[in-house]
């Protein structure tokens, strides 16, 4: 028997969010100066962009390889590298930007393009690049993204293609508005599906998924809200005596999306320094610290004040959930599969002035945690579909194919999380993806087994226009 569901009361009130005046997936940061990173002579690519070519070579997927972390790449190839802060800004934006936006890029690239396929890959991802500069880094001129790309192309594929791409690159951007109508999109009368997929940059399979989960209007704004950037989520730690104070001031920057004690989001650029904050001390202090306001936003709407002590974050990776829980006043013990993750709880704990957590190596498919808990948080590994915003690798990495997996994998962790739960204690799953089977169902799945279940709490996965990320949750109570 399926758990007994509870009404969906209205959500609390949010801030209105004042529409950007770019497009669906147009980049709030733009080059902080008109040509970062230019060469010192003739035929030098830009540093910048050697990087950003560089490490989306090691990301995307190919015949040889599934593509490595976003993230992980970036720093690995920012930390060998000697660029200026500027450029590693700019280098951080084109590959962000580049995978939130490569599908329409492709698609724009491939009206001038005679046979697109028959493109090298290595120049069409030169193509890709500088048109995404063209188009959406409004401080860097035409002319400067259509000279680097061409060397590189020259380079890259010899000078017959450094032609085609001189003339490609100079047709985009003489006339970038063209490609923010949808009858762009829709010149060959594709399905909508496929226009969705071209308009948006999101791969048909995901756009299919959710249109079929959420319907064509939340569906939309999934879309457009995984092809811009995420906010700015920023937790103030409050254990902090001025942990309020500091609420406030940064709830009154301008231009703040979202502020709910402790969590706050701000547009990406936000000038601190304008508003008298030093936002490399507070981090540093432990006074503030870095964190999705949706993660955020998603404990409290699951009502994480009413926890049951000892909270098991069985699920901690880096553990920002668990900091958050022990930042709220409760006793917190930490595992993740990966003995890596753990390694820098002690600092952040010891950062945040925390006392020690307790963190150790274990599978949430096989808890032995000695004595049932009154908590566990089963922040569960998923598709990462709600995400995408701010982890865009996912969704070209991503196969339609693994989702099964993964659903046999959050069933094994539910199973071994209900059979490690104290009498009267809560079940918290979580997810930030956007795909009933590893949400509703999943949780519809683990009542069948075990009736005695009751669904205390439900957070929908529906499309948040501020904080521009979606997460799922649910609470699970065990009588007794």
């Amino acid at each position: 028997m399926t758990p007994p569901r509870p009404p969906r009361g209205p959500r609390p009130p949010r801030p209105h969010r004042p529409s950007p005046a770019a497009q669906p997936g147009q980049s709030s940061q733009t080059d902080q100066t008109a040509q970062p990173g230019q060469p010192t002579h003739p035929g030098t690519l830009p540093p910048a962009r050697r990087i950003a070519l560089t490490v989306l070579g090691r990301v995307l997927p190919s015949p040889k390889s599934p593509g490595q972390d976003v993230q992980a790449a970036l720093d690995v190839a920012l930390a060998d590298s000697t660029l200026d802060p500027r450029d590693r800004g700019l280098a951080t934006e084109l590959v962000y930007g580049y995978l939130r936006l490569c599908g329409r890029l492709d698609y724009i690239l491939a009206q001038f393009l005679k046979n697109p396929t028959a493109v090298p890959l290595p120049v069409r991802r030169i193509l890709g690049l500088a048109a995404y500069e063209i188009l959406h880094c409004a401080k860097v001129p035409a002319y400067a993204s259509v000279d680097w790309a061409v060397s590189a192309v020259r380079k890259a594929g010899g000078k017959g293609l450094s032609g085609m791409a001189n003339a490609v690159l100079r047709r985009v951007a003489a006339d970038p508005g063209a490609f923010e109508e949808p009858g762009f999109y829709r010149r060959d009368r594709p399905s909508e599906v496929v226009y969705l997929s071209r308009a948006f940059s999101c791969p048909e399979w995901i756009v299919s998924l959710w249109l079929g989960a959420c319907g064509p209007d939340e569906t939309r704004q999934h879309l457009a809200a995984q092809a811009e950037p995420a906010p700015l989520g920023l937790r103030v730690n409050s254990a902090r005596p001025e942990a309020q104070a500091l609420f406030d001031a940064l709830a009154a920057l301008p231009g703040a999306l979202y502020a709910v004690f402790p969590t706050i989001a701000v547009p990406t650029g936000t000038d601190f320094a304008a508003a008298g904050l030093n936002l490399p001390e507070l981090l540093a202090s432990g006074a503030l610290s870095r964190q999705s306001a949706a993660a955020q936003d998603v404990l409290y709407r699951l009502d994480l004040p009413e926890w049951p002590e000892p909270v098991f974050d069985a699920c901690a990776g880096r553990g920002g959930k668990t900091l958050l829980i022990a930042e709220a006043g409760k006793r917190v013990i930490a595992a993740d599969m990966h003995a890596a993750r753990l390694a820098g709880l002690p600092r952040e704990a010891a950062r945040l002035g925390l006392p020690p957590i307790a963190a150790f190596r274990a599978s949430a498919t096989k808890m032995a945690l000695g004595a049932p808990v009154g908590t566990i948080l089963l922040d569960a590994p998923c598709s990462g579909l709600g995400v995408l915003s701010r982890r865009p690798d996912a969704k070209w990495r991503r196969q339609p194919e693994d989702l099964a997996g993964l659903t046999r994998l959050q069933g094994a962790m539910l199973e071994a999380a209900y059979a490690n739960l104290a009498p009267g204690g809560r079940l918290v799953y979580v997810t930030c993806t956007i795909n009933p089977a590893e949400n509703e169902k999943a949780i519809d799945r683990l009542g069948s087994r075990h009736h005695d279940l009751i669904l205390d709490v439900e957070a929908s996965a529906a499309p948040d226009p501020i904080l521009g990320e979606t997460f799922y949750g649910a609470v699970l109570r065990k009588p007794g």
